[in-house]
């Protein structure tokens, strides 16, 4: 960030602060917040540009490691068949 990004923490009309919103900006990102949260977040990145330039270089780092991981060989069927056999096994012993 530069200087004038960061003139001083803001808090949205939300009451999300800077250090709030960026410690949550990979789960704001990957879509892992509860709703609530996750606008507290999003109002918070729209009146502070310090916080938004943030979430874009992590946007970035995103699509680009999702891109350098798309050409990899795909995991293997049976890998697969046991991850889905273990998160049933998992979800029938929680409920």
């Amino acid at each position: 960030m530069t200087g004038s990004d960061w003139t001083e923490p803001r808090v949205s009309s939300t009451g999300c602060d800077c250090d709030e919103a960026v410690s949550e900006l990979w789960a704001y990102l990957d879509s892992e917040l509860e709703p609530v949260e996750a606008q507290r977040v999003k109002a918070h990145l729209e009146g502070c540009s310090g916080c938004l330039s943030e979430h874009d270089v992590e946007l970035v780092v995103k699509k680009l490691v999702r891109r350098c991981w798309q050409d990899e060989d795909v995991a293997p069927a049976e890998l697969h068949a046991r991850i889905r056999a273990t998160l049933t096994t998992i979800r029938i012993t929680q409920a």
